[in-house]
């Protein structure tokens, strides 16, 4: 993972002798999240491709085009609206079918290669890590007949729950650390520290130690904007509160972010202000779920990912931490942007500069 991070700074922001501006932020962050995540499901031969890394970066965003159009013909009736955005799958305009087969034509080299190895050096053949490789090696797969169509869709699913809400989640963070200079240097020392006592190398214990670094991440996540979070459906014939409100079968249910995430009780009076170092002293991990900090949902059905989308957001910073300065174009902390009750990242610049060597 540390190697891909490199050659995405490398490749996408590059020296900065100078101050380069950036632009946009999240696009960026969503290619570097498509370059990772690309590499663990599709496998390293078909991630290297550009065409895939684009894919996975632009898909989702391709997508909800259609399911973010204002609900304009709900005051009618709710199905209506539902039958209008999906329209175009219906007739063939599929927004994904484009990506499905880059997908396709480059995941089918890799997989005939693998059955091909398979075959040639039997016991002695070694897995790649990676979910391909996870798929190709169960009971009902066929190397006589691969469906890779099927493939194909399990790959749009991880990629459609897996690279939008990172990527958003990186590029906020990257906005909450060049927008508050107040604490670089806490982080820079902190930081600089760990790197010279690991000599560039360690574990995931190893990076756990960073416990400023970890509670600025948690911070930054529980000030995602988004005013809904945790979509639930009723599947049952209804569903009824302890206050006697029942829900019907079919509605979705969301939770109002400010009851929790914001929740006086938890974080003070001042819980809408940004305190990045709140929870070191309280040893409460960036991916830990509870009744007042729900962003990866909770309980039993909280997001299995989190905990790599939270190696991803410590390395990431960790890495531009130590290789540039990084502020905003006017010093101060930018607006994040509202569409509905959802927030998206600002989409003002960035400005990245080679750190200096002291």
């Amino acid at each position: 993972m540390q190697k891909n991070i490199l050659y995405c700074l490398d490749k996408w922001i590059g020296e900065c002798n100078e101050p380069r501006s950036i632009k946009p932020i999240w696009n960026f962050t969503n290619h570097v999240t498509a370059k990772l995540i690309a590499n663990i499901c599709i496998g390293e031969e078909a991630s290297q491709h550009e065409d895939v890394i684009h894919t996975f970066a632009v898909l989702t965003d391709d997508m909800n085009r259609f399911f973010f159009l204002p609900p304009f013909l709900s005051f009618i009736h709710q199905k209506l609206h539902e039958f209008v955005i999906s329209l175009p799958f219906l007739i063939g305009f599929s927004p994904i079918a484009k990506h499905k087969k880059i997908l396709i034509n480059r995941m089918k080299p890799v997989v005939e290669n693998r059955i091909q190895q398979k075959k040639i050096l039997g016991d002695s053949y070694k897995p790649s890590d990676d979910i391909l490789e996870f798929y190709m090696s169960q009971p009902d797969f066929v190397p006589s007949n691969v469906n890779y169509n099927y493939f194909a869709d399990l790959l749009i699913f991880l990629i459609i729950v897996g690279i939008g809400t990172t990527g958003k989640s990186l590029a906020n963070l990257l906005f909450d650390y060049a927008g508050r200079p107040e604490y670089w240097d806490e982080l820079y020392e902190e930081a600089s520290t760990f790197n010279k006592e690991c000599n560039g190398k360690f574990t995931l214990n190893d990076i756990n130690k960073m416990t400023k670094l970890d509670s600025f991440i948690r911070e930054s996540l529980r000030h995602t904007g988004d005013m809904i979070i945790v979509p639930r459906a009723v599947t049952t014939d209804h569903y009824t509160f302890s206050n006697g409100y029942t829900i019907p079968k079919g509605r979705n249910v969301f939770d109002f972010s400010e009851d929790c995430l914001f929740s006086e009780s938890q974080y003070g009076p001042d819980s809408k202000s940004f305190k990045p170092f709140q929870f070191v002293s309280q040893n409460v991990s960036a991916s830990k779920v509870d009744r007042t900090y729900v962003i990866f949902g909770g309980g039993r059905h909280a997001c299995p990912g989190r905990f790599y989308a939270v190696l991803v957001l410590k390395l990431f910073l960790y890495h531009v931490i130590l290789k540039y300065h990084v502020r905003t174009e006017n010093g101060n902390m930018p607006k994040k942007l509202m569409v509905g009750p959802i927030s998206n990242p600002p989409e003002e610049s960035l400005i990245f500069e080679q750190r200096k060597e002291i």
